[in-house]
């Protein structure tokens, strides 16, 4: 895991236990209105998290690219249990950086 306590302006997103279906939906129009903000780095806080699925993981994506293609900065803090085994299998670590702190 890396640390990004050196970044400044970082807004972080505290997500649910359960991250999936439902749930996504209530968080699309943040995530839009996270998108456009221009903070320079946005972490989404997995503390409490312990499932997601495609429809979190979508989500997730969402953001990265709309984020990334701004030169902005998305990272993943305390990921751990399902949600930590299901992004790695997918890969996701490869590509956003999982946190332990900020």
């Amino acid at each position: 895991m890396t640390n990004l306590a050196e970044l400044t302006n970082n807004h972080i997103v505290e997500l649910p236990t359960d991250f999936s279906g439902f749930t996504v939906d209530g968080f699309k129009d943040e995530f839009e209105s996270l998108a456009t903000a221009g903070h320079p780095t946005i972490t989404l806080d997995f503390s409490k998290t312990e499932f997601i699925d495609s429809s979190g993981i979508g989500a997730i994506v969402f953001l990265y690219k709309r984020i990334e293609k701004n030169g902005h900065k998305l990272a993943l803090l305390n990921v751990t249990g399902q949600p930590f085994k299901l992004m790695s299998l997918l890969r996701v670590d490869k590509t956003i950086p999982f946190i332990d702190k900020v």
